[in-house]
């Protein structure tokens, strides 16, 4: 077989693996399979969208055009956070933007003013939608175990347990795609892992910053839209 068969043939196995996980789930009534259903169909479609306008992506050197498109990633992503909540979902979108964008701005200058990282979209947009991805994954947590009745500090410290666990196990149980990647790539493992700890850092510290923030723009909005 060619190398598109072979990849169809691979994506389509591990998809199934997804279905069949779907499957057992809507047969317990878990109401989860239509939600993995949809997202793994998406999900094929939006990659080969990313992959088609890459290049064009990279070769901007604006940096108001860089902080705009990291700025569409934090509203694609508070959307989807606001699904979390129970209730007010306007203003957790809006929130979660809000927190979304300051854990972009918390996190990415003051990366690239310590000359960690470059300032180059190559660099930048890659990272910054890590920050919303990651910050979006902390805020549905964080928003589900509010709806639940939890306080705030639950709350937060719960949406941060994966989080925390990934870099508790970095090295021991879990071999992140940076890592992996950059050995693969013939870096040296003292580099590999250097990049590797500085992104779950950054991720960290982003996830806390979005929560925090999202929550008290939350407690502002039902203070002045009661």
């Amino acid at each position: 077989m060619s190398n598109w068969e072979d990849t169809l043939v691979g994506l389509m196995a591990a998809w199934l693996l997804l279905a069949g996980v779907a499957y057992i789930s809507h047969r317990q009534q878990f109401g989860l399979s239509r939600n993995m259903l949809i997202a793994s169909i998406r999900g094929p479609i939006q990659l080969l969208a990313l992959a088609f306008v890459l290049h064009w992506i990279f070769d901007i050197s604006s940096h108001w055009a860089q902080a705009g498109i990291i700025l569409f990633f934090c509203i694609l992503a508070a959307q989807t956070s606001s699904t979390h909540h129970s209730k007010h979902k306007k203003q957790a979108w809006v929130a979660t933007t809000i927190g979304l964008s300051c854990a972009c701005l918390v996190t990415l200058p003051w990366l690239v003013f310590a000359g960690v990282i470059d300032s180059d979209t190559r660099t930048l947009i890659p990272l910054g939608s890590m920050i919303a991805a990651n910050g979006m994954n902390a805020v549905s947590i964080m928003f589900e175990r509010l709806s639940s009745g939890a306080n705030v500090g639950k709350g937060m410290s719960t949406a941060l347990i994966p989080t925390i666990d990934t870099l508790r196990v970095v090295g021991l149980v879990h071999m992140p795609g940076i890592f992996v990647g950059m050995i693969l790539a013939g870096s040296s493992p003292l580099a590999a892992a250097s990049a590797q700890l500085i992104v779950l850092y950054m991720i960290v510290a982003s996830s806390f910053s979005a929560c925090a923030v999202s929550f008290l723009m939350m407690k502002y909005f039902d203070k002045t839209h009661p």
